[in-house]
């Protein structure tokens, strides 16, 4: 059971008399990096307020800077726009490496700078995760389409309707995961985020449907309980580099098995090795604490020695069930050179992942 996030006050406010480092590139002009106090760690969020990673940022800082005694809170500054890439280009422009401005982020700004779309002026590969959160994913259709299973939906082809918000965002890993099935489906995108996606399918305006671990231990638990939805496949966890079933999860297949159940074999081909490079970033690694480049391995290991803490504090993990969704906090070190093999895709799964996108569901890519 996914417990509600509890309310905590956030404090927001002070001076840091720190020299504040210039903005280069196209940062607007209210993201220069001005320190805000000492004991201050100030956070740039490029997504609006309200939304599930700044819920989520503003909800575990605080947990950090307990941990610090030099620091007193954590500050946010939401830099919303061009799905994150605004607020991100603007913190990595900073070249701030040294602890007292950090970023949160997720797997839509992974995606924009894997996808190479044309503002994006940061780079993932160099940058430095301090912390790191995953969180679990699964297909599912509605019981009165007639779609009860991954066979059902290869038999139903176009004439079974996914819905999404676009096709590259974080809807490109379902959209992947289908393909490597041998799913042909038809897209509806445009809806404002998945709660309206997941209204449609159950107003039957759509057939199939994604959505996070939380969504589905939440609001869907009493509709599949009653047999008015129906899982399909997830996307699995991570474990010892290998996807295994997500224990939140335990009785729905993970993608992989669906195809060895499909075709006696392990997956492969550009189709799932375009996938595996998206979901793992998009899902394994999601939301993240993160430096520029440079940063010392002194504060990375701080940051792996605080996680640490925080997953043995069952305080802190009552507190943050709703928050993490039965998912660990994991630390940078051991975990980057993972997140970087999986955004260093190969040319040709870049290229059959951006045909795919604009030929099949009309992405526009930049």
């Amino acid at each position: 059971m996914v417990h509600p996030i509890s309310r905590r006050n956030f404090l927001i406010g002070g001076a840091l008399g720190v020299a504040a480092a210039g903005l280069a590139g196209c940062a607007p002009p209210q993201a220069a990096f001005k320190a805000s106090g000492p004991g201050v760690v100030d956070v740039v969020i490029p997504y609006a307020a309200g939304g599930g990673t700044d819920t989520w940022g503003r909800f575990v800082a605080p947990y950090f800077a307990d941990l610090q005694k030099d620091v007193s809170r954590y500050q946010f500054d939401n830099i919303a726009g061009g799905e994150s890439v605004t607020g991100t280009n603007a913190y990595a422009a900073s070249g701030v490496n040294d602890g007292r401005y950090i970023l949160v982020s997720s797997g839509t700004t992974y995606l924009q700078g894997m996808l190479e779309q044309g503002n994006v002026e940061f780079d993932f590969r160099k940058m430095v995760p301090l912390v790191l959160h995953g969180t679990g994913g699964i297909l599912y259709s509605n019981a009165a389409s007639g779609i009860r299973s991954m066979e059902d939906l290869l038999e139903a082809g176009e004439r079974a309707k996914i819905g999404g918000i676009s096709a590259s965002g974080l809807d490109l890993v379902p959209l992947l995961a289908l393909e490597v099935l041998g799913a042909t489906v038809t897209g509806v995108f445009g809806f404002e985020g998945r709660g309206p996606s997941r209204l449609a399918l159950e107003r039957g305006e759509t057939d199939i449907d994604f959505q996070t671990t939380s969504t589905w231990l939440g609001p869907l638990s009493s509709m599949a309980e009653d047999g008015d939805i129906h899982p399909i496949f997830s996307v699995g966890v991570l474990r010892d580099g290998e996807v295994v079933r997500d224990p939140n999860m335990p009785d729905v297949p993970t993608l992989e098995e669906i195809y060895r159940n499909l075709h006696g074999e392990a997956p492969h081909g550009l189709a799932y090795e375009a996938y595996q490079s998206f979901v793992t970033p998009a899902f394994f690694y999601q939301k993240g604490f993160w430096s520029n480049a440079g940063t010392s391995e002194e504060l990375v290991d701080a940051y792996a020695e605080m996680v640490g803490k925080l997953n043995r504090n069952e305080k802190f993990l009552d507190e943050a069930a709703g928050a993490l969704g039965g998912y660990d906090l994991q630390p940078g070190h051991g975990n980057a050179e993972i997140f970087r093999r999986a955004l260093d895709i190969r040319p040709a799964a870049l290229r059959h992942a951006k045909r795919f996108l604009t030929s099949e569901y009309g992405a526009v890519l930049s």
